[in-house]
């Protein structure tokens, strides 16, 4: 069994050909998918490829680096209400990247290390990005 353990495929630009994607990495072996998540605004559309495909696909919950801005605590409030109402298999994608833009390194930072303790909190793997 081939597993994808990171994939956006439930993203805008995947929006109208993500069931054909999904069943052809099924014709190819590849079983189960993990969907990181990437911020508030990905979430609904996540969650429902995943409910469509529940054997199949499997959601995270965090809050990816280049997403924290000044209001990172407001996003991290959204995911934190999320794990209390649904199971994730990790938190994820989080991390730091200063690449593009350096200004928000101790957000990131800050929101990296919350999510590290909800890990812990909730017995869940972390989706690490580098």
């Amino acid at each position: 069994m081939l597993i994808d353990t990171h994939s956006h495929i439930y993203v805008e630009e995947f929006m109208n050909e993500s069931d054909e994607v999904i069943q052809r990495a099924l014709e190819n072996g590849v079983e189960k998918i993990v969907l990181p998540n990437i911020d508030s605004s990905s979430i609904d559309p996540m969650l429902k490829l995943a409910d469509s495909f529940p054997q199949n696909c499997f959601p995270t919950i965090g809050l990816h680096p280049t997403s924290v801005s000044s209001d990172f605590h407001e996003e991290l409030a959204t995911m934190k209400s999320w794990l209390k109402k649904r199971k994730f298999v990790a938190i994820g994608e989080i991390g730091m990247d200063l690449y593009w833009d350096k200004t928000f390194q101790k957000e990131q930072a800050d929101a990296f290390l919350i999510q590290l303790r909800w890990a812990k909190e909730y017995q869940l793997p972390v989706i690490i990005h580098i």
